[in-house]
């Protein structure tokens, strides 16, 4: 953590007040609150580039915790990358997708150094499970059936997909301001801090992951708020 550091630094050398000089950069928070999400709901070393490939084991699940142990965000991930991987088989998701009369929609791969490309590929899977069903039920993908997901699979990926699009869109919004955004911080880290807490209470089986993001970002307005830059940039 860069910012971490650079206080390390000034107090070492007892220039400064810690606490009142040093602005936290709200995109890179975000960005450690949804790492502390993920690594509730995935093992992320299997979206490196050269990762292995993850073969979900044991029962089908049937309910939420046995859906986090079987880790349907890595069962799509190696998915989507063993049907990109071969040029016959992505021509036949194609024509799988023309024959259900859906648009021609690619699935996406995430990697494990943008965390918004997982949000992406679960998005666009979530978009696709019946092509995705088709698909696998053809004679000659029987050997790619394990990475089939049950129904509760699904529904477990789009509670993720809930989840991760809160810091998304507040990243989205900050990132296409063309002038200095500085007075949006405390204001947004309150407004995900909302509709995190929101949807802790509407998915009561999705609370301890979406306690670990905001657990991140309390830990992150505690070093924010005795800052006045905050304050005066609200100000002005």
């Amino acid at each position: 953590d860069p910012a971490a550091h650079s206080v390390s630094y000034i107090a070492s050398i007892n220039l400064l007040k810690i606490e009142s000089y040093v602005c936290r950069c709200f995109p890179h928070v975000v960005n450690l609150a949804c790492k502390a999400v993920l690594k509730e709901v995935t093992d992320m070393k299997f979206a490196a580039a050269y990762a292995q490939d993850y073969v979900p084991s044991g029962p089908p699940p049937t309910n939420f915790l046995d859906v986090l142990n079987r880790d349907p965000i890595a069962t799509v991930r190696t998915l989507v990358r063993v049907i990109r991987a071969s040029s016959l088989r992505r021509q036949y998701f194609s024509d799988v997708l023309r024959t259900l009369e859906q648009k021609d929609l690619q699935l996406l791969r995430d990697m494990d150094v943008r965390w918004s490309s997982t949000l992406l590929m679960i998005e666009r899977a979530t978009l696709l499970p019946s092509a995705i069903d088709v698909f696998l039920a053809a004679n000659e993908m029987e050997e790619l059936r394990k990475y089939q997901l049950a129904t509760c699979e699904w529904d477990a990926l789009a509670a993720f997909q809930k989840i991760l699009s809160v810091p998304h869109a507040f990243q989205e919004r900050l990132a296409a301001e063309k002038v200095p955004t500085l007075c949006e911080a405390l204001p947004s880290f309150e407004a995900m801090k909302v509709r995190w807490e929101q949807q802790r209470r509407e998915m009561p089986e999705a609370a301890h992951i979406i306690a670990a993001g905001l657990e991140k970002l309390e830990e992150y307005h505690d070093y924010a708020g005795p800052v006045p830059a905050y304050t005066l940039a609200m100000g002005m």
